[in-house]
């Protein structure tokens, strides 16, 4: 028993966990092409569904020609689902709560208490849709509302006596059953997410990997609400990281690492997405609307004296992102990262070249000051 309750609590962890381990907020991009487009006809289907109630036996007086107002709203909303590509974030989040309430409008209008119980399953389907694309909050708040409504119904068809309390308890039940399935596949996901992002992360730091960067953009700029979108990229790695293992050994090498991605994390403070592309190398990209700040951050970035005195060598690119496709964002981001890497080596290579000048400049002094004593 104590095994199944901690299963149980290991995948619920999951479904929360999303990326915040990773360092980024977890947000659901908006669904895909097909899936939106089974969202609107879905929606189109319902609102001609309530068109063909509202004058039935199920409905009366003003109660059908409510039912019938709040159909016609879905047969717009349904047509624009399919059409856009706006259908992502907040607003996916609006759509639920306002089908919500439109289920909740007609159930509770309908004459027929018994099949107002049975007409609750659209909550369930909404369920569906908000596992995939709403924050879990939100999922958990939709569950929660259409839970205490189907109860409301219940209650309703109780004190109207719409049949014995037997067949009541048998549809409620029936409808909760209904209820869970959602739940089920909201923890599936939550495994899921849980094995993906394992493959996504760096087990040394524990912060992205190349791989879980490009998801995280991804991922960034379908949640986004700017139509005009920048990926900013600054690339960082340690100075002379090579002699760290070489003098101390690799243990003192992954010490050095680790503190790197820590400060990395503190320093960006969630405004970046951090992730370790490899070695000595790490990255920290953000989705910017116009405001840039790549340069001020490698700048900030080589001040800093690492574990044992080690420095840091920075360069910053920047790069539009006219197209939120998973081809578009992964050919941007390599552009952005090699044009990013090219000035990270060309700052490499000016601190040597000030640092041969001042070897130079050193000897230079030591032999006048010999030929003064001469």
């Amino acid at each position: 028993m104590a095994t199944i309750s901690t299963s149980w609590v290991d995948r619920l962890r999951s479904v929360l966990g999303g990326y915040e381990k990773a360092g980024m907020p977890f947000d659901r991009s908006g669904p895909n092409t097909l899936t939106r487009v089974v969202v609107g006809i879905g929606t189109i289907v319902i609102g001609v569904i309530g068109l063909l109630s509202a004058p039935s036996e199920e409905y009366s007086g003003w109660g059908a020609v409510a039912t019938a107002a709040v159909s016609l709203t879905s047969l717009p909303v349904g047509l624009w689902i399919c059409v856009t590509h706006r259908f992502r974030g907040r607003t996916v989040v609006g759509f639920v709560a306002w089908a919500d309430v439109s289920v909740t409008v007609c159930m509770l209008l309908k004459e027929e208490r018994l099949t107002a119980i049975g007409g609750t399953a659209l909550f369930s389907v909404l369920t569906t849709l908000a596992v995939i694309a709403t924050p879990l909050g939100v999922c958990l708040a939709h569950m929660a509302y259409s839970t205490v409504i189907l109860a409301v119904i219940t209650v309703n068809a109780v004190l109207w006596q719409a049949a014995s309390l037997w067949v009541i308890a048998a549809h409620t039940l029936t409808m909760l059953l209904v209820f869970l399935t959602p739940f089920v596949l909201l923890v599936h996901l939550g495994e899921l997410r849980s094995q993906a992002r394992q493959s996504l992360l760096d087990p040394l730091t524990g912060l992205l990997n190349r791989r879980g960067l490009e998801d995280a953009v991804l991922r960034h700029s379908h949640a986004a609400e700017s139509d005009t979108l920048v990926l900013e990229t600054v690339v960082v790695d340690v100075d002379d990281f090579k002699s760290v293992n070489d003098r101390w050994g690799h243990h003192v090498g992954d010490t050095v690492l680790a503190d790197l991605a820590r400060h990395l994390t503190v320093v960006t403070a969630g405004r970046w997405v951090v992730a370790r592309l490899g070695g000595d190398e790490f990255a920290c990209v953000r989705l910017t609307d116009g405001s840039r700040t790549a340069d001020e951050l490698a700048v900030s970035l080589t001040r800093v004296a690492m574990v044992a005195g080690y420095t840091m060598s920075a360069g910053a690119a920047d790069t539009p992102l006219p197209d939120r496709s998973p081809a578009a964002v992964t050919e941007a981001m390599t552009a952005v990262l090699r044009a990013a890497d090219k000035r990270l080596y060309d700052s490499k290579s000016r601190k040597a070249r000030g640092a041969d000048d001042n070897v130079r400049g050193h000897r230079g002094r030591r032999g006048d000051d010999a030929n003064a004593t001469g």
